[in-house]
């Protein structure tokens, strides 16, 4: 009997053992698949999330949601993208704009923008394309056409001349584009510069107008001491001559007597006569 009981126990481990491995085969397949059908999401505070039906009858022109924190969705009728809700700043390449006459300048901008959550579902049914997608396209391209339009107003001596008041226009201008396919632009930085050719114009121009000043400045600083050593001449004169008509021959007669110490000459005349000196 107590074989028998041994060997019921033995039978009985081995059907619980074998069902609690088929239990956990089940599992770990379901997991599998779960994980292979449905993806799970943490969509942070600095981004918007878009989930979208690629399938069913909800599929159209609207069939994008709004989603934040953690998601969890069928990745084979669903997709999610992501768009961020904080300042992006993207350099772009230089390119080339042309002014009113068809002169060459070039544009090197530096954009940083953002994408409100209020607007991110506007931006994914207008283009439906990953961020850093719009940025090397409609992004880019409003930037082109803002630098280009603005550009094509000015003349050469005008946009050279005049190039912080061209980029605040071009920024004006290219916040109202943006933001009227969704996006915010919150600054742009760019500089703005001739080609070559008209380049060295420019610097030859500068460098011409700098001699000139100089030369001018030189030949005014001439005359000015010229000037100045003139008027000392004529004061001196007229001192000279207020000095010389104020001079009496009595005048004269006080201050030698006023120079005189007293004492005779040791060198008299031949006549022997005595030196007259009129003391009146």
């Amino acid at each position: 009997f107590k074989v028998n009981n041994k060997n019921f126990n033995l039978n009985n481990k081995k059907v619980m053992f074998k069902k609690l491995s088929i239990f956990v085969t089940i599992f770990v397949f379901l997991f599998i698949l779960f994980l292979s059908v449905f993806s799970i999401n943490r969509i942070d505070s600095g981004q918007t999330g878009i989930m979208v039906n690629l399938a069913g009858s909800e599929r159209g022109v609207d069939d994008a949601e709004v989603k934040t924190g953690w998601v969890v969705y069928n990745r084979f009728i669903k997709e999610l993208y992501e768009y961020p809700s904080f300042a992006q700043i993207v350099d772009y390449e230089t390119f080339e704009i042309q002014d009113k006459k068809g002169t060459i300048f070039y544009a090197d901008p530096t954009v940083e923008y953002y994408i409100e959550r209020d607007n991110a579902k506007t931006v994914f049914l207008r283009y439906r394309k990953e961020i850093k997608s719009l940025e090397k396209t409609a992004i880019l391209s409003e930037v082109k056409n803002a630098y280009k339009d603005m550009s094509g107003v000015y003349e050469t001596d005008s946009l050279i001349n005049n190039r912080p008041q061209f980029e605040k226009e071009v920024e004006a201008l290219l916040k109202k584009r943006l933001a009227e396919k969704g996006f915010t632009l919150s600054n742009i930085q760019s500089s703005v510069k001739p080609n070559e050719v008209l380049q060295n114009s420019v610097d030859e121009k500068n460098i011409s107008v700098q001699r000139s000043l100089k030369a001018k400045n030189e030949l005014e600083a001439t005359k000015a001491e010229a000037e100045k050593k003139i008027v000392q001449a004529r004061a001196e004169a007229e001192a000279n001559r207020i000095l010389q008509q104020s001079i009496t021959p009595i005048m004269i007669q006080k201050m030698s007597i006023e120079k005189w110490d007293g004492k005779l000459p040791q060198v008299i005349s031949g006549d022997g006569a005595t030196p007259f000196i009129n003391l009146k």
